[in-house]
């Protein structure tokens, strides 16, 4: 059926495959298989290209190449025509070529790309003179020194870097994000001295005198005798219970239980339930919501926070908040103390106005 529609001359191919079609040339007569919904493609012998318009097989006069073909056959598809009369012998001297018609839509697509593709006529390039370079002389460059050339062993100017720009290390280090970002403040335990290590550093030995310093976090969720000093933190969990000498660190939190003298560089944070035995020495004491702690030794810190019950005796240096879930059974020593609607102070209460605050007489010690 559709060597009918597609094509007149015989077919040398076997059956189409499915989805296919045969499509034969009219120029050369072969025959190719097509997808069934082709529009336009080439022939695979002679190149030209096809275009498949209601069932009937249309060759333009574009091929693969792009080089156009008589277009004597193209009436020969249609309507059969008488053979054609020799050509006459040319004159010596060839006419110059009619110009070529613009292609029209019934030429197939490819007739249109290839228009598209056309190089430019050879004229293009006579019509317009070439440009006139003068020679440039010797007299007409600049005697001056300061635009001669240098010499060829001189090696060539370095440009001077503008003033304004900057690294990103040094915009790091100018806002502060270096140090912040990278190191972590440490102190010697011996001579006090301070300095800036690593942040993952898990030790160091101090600049000054040499000594070693522990850096490391400290987990207790069990029964601990072991002292503690560290310049990490320290963390006791609710089933913990120290008892030791002493504790040095810069934040301790506890939920559990602990019996030592403790020394905080930072802050002490406390929700458990019970007794607490020995001194605290930190920067910032707090006792969080939920807890019901007796200290049974004093407290000295420089900002205090109560949030629950308290029982003990507290020596701030700077102000005591009370909350208003906040209580304290105690003696209060301190520069300020303020209490919300709420909170409670069942004890005396000494505001001391001084820079320096007298210690408290020694307790006793574990």
């Amino acid at each position: 059926m559709f060597r009918r529609i597609f094509g007149t001359k015989t077919s040398i191919l076997p059956t189409p495959p499915k989805n296919q079609i045969e499509v034969v040339c009219p120029s050369c007569g072969a025959a190719q298989y097509e997808p069934r919904l082709v529009v336009s493609t080439f022939c695979k012998k002679c190149g030209v290209h096809l275009t498949v318009e209601k069932r009937r097989v249309i060759a333009s006069a574009v091929t693969r190449s792009g080089v156009g073909m008589d277009d004597s056959w193209a009436s020969a598809t249609e309507v059969e025509s008488p053979p054609a009369k020799e050509p006459e012998a040319k004159p010596a001297v060839a006419a110059a070529p009619p110009p070529e018609p613009a292609p029209t839509a019934a030429d197939g697509f490819g007739a249109f790309l290839q228009s598209q593709n056309l190089p430019p006529p050879a004229d293009i390039s006579e019509s317009a003179p070439p440009e006139v370079v003068e020679p440039v002389t010797a007299a007409a460059e600049p005697s001056t020194a300061s635009m001669r050339r240098p010499q060829s062993n001189s090696p060539p100017p370095t440009p001077a870097p503008a003033p304004h720009t900057a690294t990103s290390l040094q915009k790091m280090k100018e806002q502060g994000m270096y140090r912040n970002g990278y190191f972590k403040d440490a102190e010697c335990f011996d001579c006090g001295h301070k300095f800036k290590t690593g942040r993952s550093a898990k030790s160091a030995n101090c600049p000054a005198c040499g000594a070693y310093i522990s850096l490391e976090d400290v987990e207790i969720n069990m029964t601990s005798t072991q002292p503690i000093k560290t310049r990490g933190n320290v963390l006791i969990r609710k089933r913990g219970r120290l008892s030791a000498s002493t504790v040095q660190c810069r934040d301790l939190e506890c939920h559990g239980i602990i019996e030592a003298n403790v020394t905080c560089s930072g802050d002490a944070t406390f929700r458990t339930t019970g007794s607490i035995i020995g001194e605290i020495h930190c920067n910032r004491f707090v006792v969080e919501k939920g807890a019901d702690v007796a200290f049974l030794n004093s407290v000295h810190a420089t900002e205090v926070e109560i949030q629950a019950r308290v029982t003990g005796t507290i020596y701030c240096t700077g102000p005591v908040l009370i909350t208003s879930i906040g209580s304290i059974n105690g003696d209060v020593t301190a520069r300020s103390v303020s209490i919300e609607p709420g909170g409670e102070l069942n004890g005396a209460m000494n505001i001391v106005r001084g820079k320096q605050m007298t210690p408290p007489p020694a307790s006793s010690s574990l």
